[in-house]
């Protein structure tokens, strides 16, 4: 039996290396981690010691001492807002203290049913680490894409959301362990109530993620329709053009013949600007091009004097709709802010975004404005009647860039406005 004893001894070991392994996986699709080999070993063996952590009950020292540890371990080994890597604990340590507790007292009972003899101790060790290695794998396997759709798409307020749903099992689940009586199977109903919510909140962060995926297709959609708009506004330009063509050659050469050739030239500049195609390319991407062509030409409707300079020839992490969202409502406020500027000949706005050699995209929006800035406890206000339905502009691009961990810089000075953005290329 001893040989049988030790084979089950290195087979639990190296199942309670692949549940660190899993576990390992799990924190790093919550969050991003610090690259580099000392945080990978930090982390993976924080990992493997957290997930194995062995819960009894009125274990206030552990429980106390492993929450201060996971939070510790995710605030300083990976990256991403506060609420996020507070979120990865608040989900995850109470699903780790419910189902260490509920295996270990349920294996322990069973153990004392079978005699506590060294088949049930083997049986009992190798089930235990089974059990583990089974249930972080259905986690892993259940949430893994999802997870990493949260961890880049949820935004503070959502983390939020998530911590304080959850925060109510972390505190009943380390309560019950504080004060556990003395016949512990009646906490069973706790801990997988605990078990059930935190599990139940990882279906709703799923439900959200899709809804934001939606949300965003939607928005791509409605891009690409204004995309195929500006397309079908040109090309009806240039089928117009091409109509009357023969017309303004005859004029162009009438004028000639007669010797008005100031006047014919006059004709040929006037011709030159209506066939000039509203279509410009400012981007190779299709979808941002229509946003930006849209914007200049809302801008030169309003004669504001616009210079555009967008070189992104470079593939970068950050996905389309992100971007038009950046382009659009910065371009939205600053002709916004343009417009409110009496003389026509004081109007502009310059905007400029590239892709840098050592892998950042930066762009920056610099506009005129008249309108002193309103600001309310370090948050830009909107100056229209409704604040509720307006001023979100900012707050949308704040949130974007929180979500690729980029920086929001926001410049003004009586008479411009300036609005730099920096991200790293995912």
């Amino acid at each position: 039996m001893d040989v049988v004893s030790k084979v089950i001894y290195y087979i639990c070991s190296l199942l309670y290396i692949v549940q660190g392994i899993l576990f390992y996986r799990i924190l790093c699709c919550m969050a991003e981690r610090r690259k580099g080999i000392f945080w990978g070993v930090v982390i993976y063996f924080s990992a493997v010691i957290l997930s194995g952590m062995i819960i009894f009950p009125n274990d206030l020292f552990n429980v106390t001492l492993d929450l201060i540890w996971f939070s510790v371990l995710m605030l300083g080994a990976f990256h991403g807002s506060i609420w996020q890597k507070l979120a990865a604990a608040s989900v995850l340590y109470p699903i780790i203290v419910s189902q260490n507790f509920l295996i270990l007292d349920m294996l322990g009972r069973l153990d004392v049913l079978l005699g506590r003899s060294l088949f049930a101790e083997n049986f009992c060790s190798l089930s235990d680490q089974l059990l583990h290695l089974l249930f972080w794998y259905m986690i892993l396997r259940f949430f893994n894409q999802h997870l990493s759709q949260m961890k880049r798409l949820f935004d503070n307020r959502t983390w939020i959301f998530l911590n304080v749903i959850c925060l109510a099992s972390l505190v009943n689940i380390t309560t019950c362990i504080y004060f556990s009586p003395r016949e512990s199977y009646k906490m069973w109903p706790a801990a997988l109530a605990c078990l059930t919510t935190n599990l139940g909140s990882l279906f709703l962060a799923e439900y959200f993620t899709i809804s934001i995926q939606k949300n965003m297709e939607h928005k791509n959609l409605k891009l690409q329709k204004s995309y195929y708009e500006e397309l079908e506004k040109s090309q009806a330009t240039i089928r117009k053009l091409r109509h009357d063509m023969n017309n303004h050659l005859s004029v162009i050469q009438s004028l000639y013949r007669l010797g008005n050739i100031e006047e014919a030239e006059h004709y040929l500049k006037k011709m030159e600007v209506q066939m000039a195609v509203q279509s410009r390319m400012f981007c190779k991407n299709s979808i941002i091009n229509a946003v930006l062509n849209a914007k200049y030409n809302l801008a030169v409707e309003h004669k504001i004097d616009c210079f555009f300079h967008i070189d992104l020839q470079k593939l970068i992490g950050i996905d389309a709709v992100s971007l038009c969202c950046l382009f659009s409502n910065t371009l939205d406020n600053a002709i916004e802010a343009s417009v409110k500027i009496p003389e026509p000949k004081d109007r502009y706005i310059s905007a400029k975004a590239r892709v840098t050699e050592n892998g950042y995209f930066t762009y920056e929006i610099r506009n005129t404005k008249q309108n002193p800035v309103l600001e309310q406890k370090g948050h830009l206000q909107s100056d229209k009647e409704n604040k509720v339905l307006h001023g979100l502009g900012l707050s949308n691009v704040r949130e974007m860039v929180e979500r690729y961990r980029g920086t929001l810089d926001i410049s003004y000075t009586e008479d411009t406005f300036t609005v730099t953005v920096l991200i790293q290329d995912a």
